[in-house]
């Protein structure tokens, strides 16, 4: 049984588990050893300059660029958080990576900069934890959804049925295989059949995969 955590704050410690460990660039540390995704987290908007970001993405393990994205709830402006965003968009055009995205409270203002790229890549929420109702609507849009240990089992449902669902630990310290569980009993499926789904979506999609 091989688990798949597509967002977390802590390197894995079991071979069975792919990872993509979520680096800060505002910490100017990538590990060389795992697989990354590396942004600037909207909190953090303006404490480093993006350049950061462009150096460390061209390493090899990154294999998706953010977390990034919008969040009402952080003291950054809203205009500065876009701005930073829309350069991360760019830099996963450019190296066809997939974008893992921070979003809290903005989702019309996610939607609207969404309508302004055609893009194939990947365009991944993190840590999902809306409605039936939202995850149907970015689902329309073609965002990709990624679930930890709480979520809306509606909206996990249309995210398995639309084929676009990811799974994560993010910064708990739960246990991916305890995620799978709790995800697979609520869909009435088999860790095995999870795993496929989602081996399935990093392995079938347009860009950088592990």
């Amino acid at each position: 049984m091989h688990y798949f955590d597509l967002h977390t704050h802590r390197p894995p410690i079991n071979q069975d588990v792919t990872a993509i460990l979520s680096v800060d660039a505002s910490n100017r540390v990538l590990p060389d050893y795992i697989y990354c995704s590396v942004g600037i987290h909207p909190q953090n908007a303006g404490i480093t300059g993006f350049s950061d970001v462009e150096t460390m993405a061209a390493h090899p393990n990154v294999v998706a660029i953010g977390e990034t994205g919008l969040d009402k709830l952080a003291s950054t402006p809203l205009e500065q958080q876009e701005e930073l965003f829309i350069a991360h968009i760019e830099l996963a055009e450019r190296l066809r990576k997939p974008l893992i995205i921070h979003c809290v409270r903005a989702w019309q203002e996610l939607i609207r900069i969404r309508k302004q790229y055609s893009s194939e890549i990947p365009w991944i929420i993190h840590g999902f934890r809306g409605n039936d109702r939202l995850a149907r609507q970015l689902l329309q849009f073609g965002f990709y959804l990624s679930f930890g240990f709480h979520f809306h089992a509606d909206a996990l449902r249309a995210a398995w049925d639309s084929h676009r669902l990811y799974t994560e630990t993010d910064d708990s310290n739960i246990n991916i295989a305890d995620v799978y569980q709790r995800i697979t009993s609520s869909l009435a499926i088999t860790c095995e059949a999870l795993s496929h789904a989602i081996r399935e979506n990093f392995q079938s999609r347009p860009c950088h995969n592990p």
